[in-house]
């Protein structure tokens, strides 16, 4: 497998996002764990080992990589397509249920990529 980032697979709303962990210097470390969790996922997906990844009952085939640490739950949405797996979405959530309006924006974004409207650079 191959992991890319919507829309532009070698840039993207989730590479941002980690870039501002990386220079966050209380964040850092959490981005470190992330970076792990993404490289483990690219190699051993559809099989994960060692990572937190579930389904997301309803928006199917969107699934959520997770990842707690101190205190805060970071969440990467992302799909599989073909060899690709693509990284729609990320927030940090203190509550157990992920807000509506993220979860249609990645899915949204997954929709997208399955049907062809966007496709690896």
């Amino acid at each position: 497998m191959i992991l890319g980032y919507y829309p532009g697979w070698n840039t993207g709303f989730v590479r941002d996002y980690l870039n501002r962990l990386r220079d966050d210097g209380q964040r850092k470390k959490a981005a470190a764990k992330l970076d792990f969790d993404m490289h483990v996922l690219e190699t051993t997906w559809p099989r994960t080992q060692f990572v937190t990844v579930k389904s997301m009952k309803g928006h199917e085939p969107l699934h959520e990589l997770s990842r707690e640490y101190q205190g805060i739950a970071y969440r990467v949405f992302f799909c599989a397509k073909g060899q690709e797996i693509w990284l729609l979405h990320a927030i940090e959530k203190k509550k157990r249920k992920t807000p509506a309006a993220d979860l249609d924006l990645a899915y949204d974004r997954m929709q997208n990529i399955l049907n062809g409207n966007v496709r690896r650079a």
